[in-house]
C-alpha cells in the first residue's frame, strides 16, 4: 500500500495528515504556535518552530498509524502567504519570518507607489502596492538589516522555506509568487527590469515552478528529523488559501469558494488574468487556471459577541451539550431579514479587501431601544455576507461568472448564516463535504496536488470532486435578495462615508 502525507503551515499552527491513495485520511496531527508581536504592526515567527512543528506532527501521524516509512510516496506543503524569510546557503533561517499579517514596512510601502513605474508594477503583478506583500517587506530588510539582506543566498517564501528544508531545493511556486511585484502574473516569471526597480537581485530568488512539480527527494537529514526514509517525493505545494479552495471544490473556471472563518473571503478561479488592485489575484494550483481573490476579517465577529454578550448562551450550550454558536442561529432565525434595520459593519481589525485600510473598526448601524439580541446577532450575520458581497461585486464588474458558489469552514454548521448568504449573493450556496460527513479544505487539496505530483491520480480536478460526494444546497429567495440589495447600498455607503473618521479616530488615540 502508498500512502501520502500533507503538511499545512498556517498561521497559528501546523497540521499534518496521513492518506492512503483512495484519499481516506488515516491519522492527523497538529501542533499549535504563538506569533511574536514585539513591536504594533509587526507579526513574525522564527521559521525553525514551523520546522520543530512539522517534524513533530510527522511523527505523531505515523506513530499514530501501523504505516511503514517504506510505503510513504510523497510529501505535499502548504503555506501562508506573503512571507519573506531570508536563508543561507543551508537553509538556515537569517531572520524571523515575516507573515502576512506583518505591516512595518508602511515607509517602504508609499515608496513603492511613488515610483514613476508604480502602476507597470501593478498591471505586471496584478495587486496593489501594500505593505502586506512581500516586495516591501524585502525593502524593509535591505533598509534596515542590509547585512543580511547581502548575506543571504535566498529570499524565500513560508512554502518554499519548508520544501527547501524538507528536499534542499531552493524554489518558489506561482501561488505564492505573486507576493513579489517582479512577478509576471501573465507569463509566470520573474521580471528583471521590474526587479532591477526595485533593487532586488534576482540571484537571490529562487527557481519558479509549478505547484505540482517534484523538485526533489527528501534528503537524508530532513529524514532522520522526521521519522522517515530519504528518498521519498517532494512537491513544490502551494499558497494555503489555493489549497484551501482547491479542497473546498474549486476545481473548474467559474467555481467559487467563500471561507467562513475567522479571516473570510472568497475566491473564484479563472481561465484568464484580471487586473483589480481592490482584490487579490494569483495562478491557481490547477494548470491554466488563476483565482480572483477577496480577504476579510469580519468573521471573528460572532466570537467576540459570544464572549461579551454570550454569557447566558455559553452556560445554556454547556447544559445542553450544545455550541453556543448553534443557539445563536436559533435567535438569528427569529429575526426578519435585514435585522429590523440594523445593519453591521465587521471591520473589528479594519479590512483587508476592497477597502484596505488597517483604521476601519466595527459598527452598529440603526440601533433602536426596541434593538434585540437577536437584531444584533442577525446583523452580525448579514454584515459579514455583506463584506464578501462587496468583493463579488468588484468581481462581477470584470465579467467574472460565479458557476458554483461553495461554502467553507465554521460557518457552515449554520444553516441559517448559509441562508443569509445564498439570499445577499442571489446565488444558489452550496456545502460539499465527504462521505464521512467533513469538510474537504487545505489538506484535501494537498492531497489531490500530492496524488497527481507523484503520478497518482490523473486529474486534479476529477480527484477532488470524487473526494465531496456529499452536497447541501441552500436556494437564494428573490424576495429576500431584493430587500437585501437595498440594504446592501447603505451597508457600502456608511462604510466608505466613515473611513476618514475612523482614520481621524485612530490618529487621536495613538497620540494619547
Amino acid at each position: 500500500m502508498r500512502y501520502l502525507i500533507t503538511i499545512d503551515v498556517g498561521t497559528s499552527s501546523t497540521k499534518t495528515a496521513l492518506w492512503d491513495v483512495d484519499g481516506n485520511t488515516i491519522a492527523e496531527s497538529s501542533k499549535p504556535y504563538p506569533l511574536d508581536r514585539p513591536e504594533p504592526l509587526w507579526a513574525e515567527i522564527d521559521g525553525m518552530i514551523w520546522w520543530q512543528a512539522i517534524g513533530d506532527t510527522v511523527r505523531q501521524v505515523m506513530a499514530k498509524s501501523d504505516v511503514s516509512p517504506h510505503d510513504i510516496s510523497g510529501i505535499g506543503v502548504d503555506g501562508v502567504s506573503w512571507t519573506l524569510i531570508p536563508v543561507d546557503g543551508q537553509v538556515t533561517p537569517l531572520h524571523p519570518a515575516m507573515i502576512w499579517l506583518d505591516r512595518r514596512s508602511t515607509e517602504q510601502a508609499q515608496w513603492l507607489k511613488s515610483l514613476p513605474a508604480a502602476d507597470q508594477l501593478v498591471q505586471l503583478n496584478g495587486n496593489r502596492l501594500d505593505e502586506a506583500y512581500i516586495t516591501s517587506k524585502l525593502l524593509w530588510l535591505k533598509q534596515h538589516h542590509p547585512e543580511i539582506f547581502d548575506r543571504a543566498h535566498q529570499f524565500l517564501d513560508a512554502t518554499g522555506f519548508i520544501t527547501a528544508k524538507l528536499s534542499g531545493e531552493f524554489i518558489c511556486d506561482y501561488t505564492q509568487a505573486y507576493g513579489y511585484h517582479f512577478f509576471d502574473v501573465s507569463n509566470l516569471c520573474w521580471d528583471a527590469p521590474a526587479a532591477d526597480t526595485i533593487g532586488i537581485p534576482l540571484g537571490k530568488m529562487p527557481r519558479l515552478c509549478a505547484s505540482t512539480e517534484v523538485v526533489g527527494t527528501l534528503t537524508p537529514q530532513a529524514a532522520e528529523h522526521l521519522g522517515l526514509h530519504a528518498g521519498v517525493p517532494i512537491i513544490a505545494g502551494c499558497l494555503d488559501a489555493a489549497a484551501g479552495a482547491l479542497g473546498a471544490g474549486v476545481t473548474r473556471p467559474g467555481y467559487t469558494n467563500e471561507q467562513g472563518g475567522q479571516a473570510g473571503g472568497m475566491a473564484v478561479s479563472l481561465d484568464h488574468v484580471v487586473i483589480e488592485p481592490r482584490l487579490i489575484f494569483s495562478p491557481h494550483v490547477v494548470p491554466g487556471q488563476y483565482i480572483l481573490q477577496a480577504g476579510t476579517v469580519g468573521g471573528g465577529s460572532l466570537g467576540w459577541f459570544r464572549d461579551q454578550f454570550g454569557q447566558v448562551e455559553t452556560s445554556a450550550a454547556a447544559l445542553l451539550n450544545q455550541s453556543p454558536f448553534e443557539l445563536f442561529s436559533q435567535q438569528a432565525s427569529s429575526t426578519p431579514p435585514g435585522a429590523n434595520g440594523v445593519i453591521f459593519l465587521p471591520y473589528m481589525a479594519g479590512e483587508r479587501t476592497p477597502l484596505w485600510s488597517s483604521t476601519l473598526r466595527g459598527s452598529f448601524f440603526g440601533l433602536t431601544y426596541n434593538t434585540t439580541h437577536a437584531d444584533m446577532l442577525r446583523a452580525i450575520m448579514e454584515g459579514c455576507a455583506f463584506a464578501v458581497y462587496d468583493n463579488l461585486e468588484i468581481a462581477e464588474q470584470h465579467g467574472v461568472s460565479v458557476s458554483e458558489y461553495l461554502g467553507s469552514g465554521g460557518a457552515t454548521q449554520s444553516a441559517v448564516w448559509c441562508q443569509i448568504k445564498a439570499d445577499i449573493y442571489g446565488k444558489p450556496y452550496t456545502v460539499a463535504r465527504r462521505s464521512d460527513g467533513g469538510e474537504g479544505g487545505h489538506s484535501l487539496g494537498l492531497f489531490a496536488l500530492t496524488a497527481y505530483g507523484t503520478g497518482l491520480v490523473d486529474d486534479i480536478g476529477m480527484c477532488v470532486e470524487s473526494l465531496l460526494p456529499n452536497r447541501t444546497t441552500h436556494e437564494p429567495s428573490l424576495k429576500n435578495h431584493a430587500l437585501y440589495q437595498e440594504l446592501f447600498q447603505i451597508y457600502r455607503s456608511v462604510s466608505r462615508k466613515l473611513m476618514d473618521d475612523y482614520e481621524r479616530l485612530a490618529s487621536i488615540i495613538q497620540e494619547r
